[in-house]
């Protein structure tokens, strides 16, 4: 509170008590003066006087506490307008504060307009991602496809060149099928997988090694619809299977199931009538194999 309105309710308190005081002083000597009135007075006068008394004595009273009432009055009147004055401040304020609030609501809005707009170009360029790169892999594809064509058709030319020419560069040996650069052989023998590999070995060949869906559709069109076992095993360790030069699979044209070491001890692969791999034991018999060596110039 300020300090003049302090100094104020001081003197308006010293004032009051003065008039108090000096309403007593005035009853006082009032009374004293009908005191001594009634001295000389008889017995109806002195009750006619007390009467009097009486009444002037409410008077002082009843004026006594109308001026408190008018005084408290007054200071009530001051105080409420001291709220008066607060509560106008207040909602000044509070008309202040709510146009902040539309603002802010406002720039909430247009964040989250911004928000979607973005999640809306985020999905657009992730589609246009998608696309694109399913292009490129097809487009990959399709040139791999025809450099491997291209290539196939140039060793058919070598080969008949070399033929007519009687050419120094070696050819497929008898019963071994050309393709793609390398030479393949079917056997007619059947036996176990680990035989396989070795008779590949001796012929200076390799038991056959899919890595790309271009050989798989050639060895599968001169399987003749039978059985042969295949350069791809995990001997080694159970559920990695590996080539029989130690590389890892890069390609596979598993059948529907397989691998699932039926039993147990199905470490070695076969490629089956359909061109399917299928793993199998190794120590089985019946069942061909396909060497594969380079072709040489």
């Amino acid at each position: 509170m300020p300090s003049g309105s302090i100094y104020q309710k001081c003197e308006e308190s010293d004032q009051e008590t003065l008039k108090e005081q000096e309403t007593e002083m005035a009853f006082g000597r009032a009374g004293n003066s009908l005191l001594q009135c009634g001295r000389g007075l008889n017995g109806e006068e002195k009750s006619v006087l007390t009467l009097y008394a009486v009444h002037a004595v409410s008077f002082v009273l009843w004026a006594i506490l109308l001026a408190m009432v008018i005084g408290k009055y007054s200071e009530m009147s001051k105080e409420l307008e001291q709220l008066r004055t607060a509560q106008s401040v207040l909602r000044g304020n509070g008309s202040k504060t709510g146009k902040q609030l539309e603002t802010l609501h406002f720039n909430q809005s247009a964040i989250h307009s911004t928000e979607v707009e973005l999640a809306t170009d985020l999905k657009r360029l992730q589609s246009d991602q998608a696309t694109l790169k399913m292009e490129v892999s097809e487009d990959l594809a399709k040139a791999k496809s025809e450099r491997d064509d291209i290539r196939a058709d140039a060793y058919k030319i070598l080969d008949a060149v070399q033929k007519g020419n009687d050419s120094a560069c070696s050819i497929c040996p008898a019963g071994w099928l050309l393709n793609a650069g390398n030479c393949y052989y079917f056997s007619t023998e059947q036996k176990h997988w680990s035989y396989a590999k070795q008779a590949c070995k001796d012929q200076g060949a390799k038991l056959i090694i899919i890595d790309n869906p271009q050989k798989q559709e050639f060895l599968t069109k001169n399987a003749n619809g039978k059985q042969y076992w295949i350069g791809l095993h995990d001997v080694h360790n159970e559920g990695t299977f590996i080539w029989v030069d130690d590389s890892s699979v890069s390609y596979s044209n598993w059948d529907r199931g397989e691998p699932n070491n039926f039993g147990s001890g199905e470490d070695c692969v076969m490629m089956l009538k359909d061109g399917k791999w299928n793993d199998a034991t190794c120590v089985m018999n019946g069942v061909g194999w396909i060497c594969e060596k380079k072709w040489t110039c």
